[in-house]
């Protein structure tokens, strides 16, 4: 193997390496834990990439006008994007995105400073209750990484179908499905899309419907799963904030080719979605939940929302840094749950609140 490509793979071989970025000038970039992409002293050729490649899918990969992209992946699970000439200028375009030995569980995170132990316990009781959750945030924002840690805390009794573009989900319950698209494949094979994974994973008995990413019109199927008794249902939404999430839902409800007005569409999301939790990534690199939003209506053309938990900037004589902090509001869900005669605990919106045993086990 050529020197260039054997230093590809140690850098992908890396357990520090969260990204790998290979330019179609043939420049390197890493980005290690938290911290941003660092340029590497060596250059990649054509030979150089495909025999990286060919190394980490565990077999040869063609590319040019009659596949100028494809979403592939590796031996070890982790993403692989491709794009090529004549889409890109130069030579392919690499990007993978690692995939961990193994994700933390919400106890973890909360240790870890992604949110506070109150609101890892408020979560995990709406997880236990069968809230539907959006978690919303941009590009390497922990999306997944806080999905997967939702997700582990089903009930181990619970049938869990998940839904995924490139496996990147790893569940510890027993009972769960694991159903992957299937696009651009190089033997001319259909496309089965995330809509079709939807429509299939109705028949099928499923307790909980996991979606890795709804980036398509697969969310007005999600959204239809979810308003006839689909209930736990979670996905990740690229988008920056509750608002502008809820925004690019219903731009992709009004792309699904479903005649809807936009009236129709807010208030399916609404009668849908109970919760948004978005991840940000800091200036300092950390990933962490930056706000708690529960879903409490529709008032004439305009979507309510409550916010639980919001980050807010913590000043002290020493420095400026940022902390996760209830609202004060309640979540409007609890009144149904005690007119049910459920428990609704307080103390994950106390200041302080200890929110629980969290741990990542879906016995609960």
């Amino acid at each position: 193997m050529e020197p260039v490509a054997e230093a590809l793979l140690n850098a992908y071989a890396d357990p520090e390496v969260v990204e790998l970025l290979i330019n179609a000038d043939g420049s390197v970039f890493l980005e290690k834990g938290g911290a941003r992409l660092q340029a590497q002293a060596f250059r990649a050729g054509a030979a150089d990439v495909e025999q990286f490649l060919r190394a980490a899918l565990g077999r040869p990969e063609a590319f040019g006008p009659a596949r100028p992209y494809a979403d592939l992946s590796a031996l070890d699970g982790s993403r692989v994007h491709v794009i090529a000439p004549p889409l890109v200028r130069g030579g392919l375009c690499v990007t993978i995105r690692k995939r961990p030995a193994r994700r933390p569980n919400l106890g973890e995170l909360a240790r870890g400073g992604a949110l506070t132990a109150g609101c890892a316990g408020f979560l995990k009781f709406a997880v236990k209750h069968h809230r539907n959750l959006l978690v919303i945030g941009g590009a390497s924002s922990g999306k997944t990484t806080l999905l997967n840690a939702l997700a582990a805390l089903i009930p181990d009794a619970e049938r869990i179908i998940a839904l995924e573009d490139t496996p990147e989900l790893t569940l510890p319950q027993p009972h769960a499905l694991y159903l992957r698209t299937r696009l651009r494949d190089a033997a001319g094979l259909p496309d089965v899309t995330l809509r079709d994974l939807i429509v299939n994973t109705l028949r099928m008995r499923p307790d909980r419907i996991i979606v890795g990413e709804v980036r398509g019109a697969e969310a007005f199927d999600m959204l239809q799963a979810m308003n006839v008794g689909h209930e736990g249902v979670m996905c990740t939404l690229h988008a920056n904030s509750a608002r502008e999430g809820l925004q690019r839902l219903e731009t992709l409800v009004m792309t699904s080719g479903v005649e809807m007005p936009l009236r129709a569409v807010r208030s399916t999301i609404v009668l849908a979605v109970d919760l948004l939790v978005v991840m940000g990534r800091l200036a300092d690199g950390s990933r962490r939940v930056t706000q708690v939003t529960e879903v409490t209506g529709l008032e004439l053309e305009t979507i309510t929302l409550s916010d639980l938990f919001l980050m807010e900037a913590r000043k002290s004589a020493a420095k400026t840094g940022f902390a996760l902090r209830p609202t004060g509001a309640m979540p409007r869900f609890y009144d149904r749950l005690r007119r049910q005669g459920e428990e609704t605990p307080l103390e994950f919106f106390q200041e302080a609140a200890p929110g629980g045993r969290i741990d990542g086990s879906g016995a609960n």
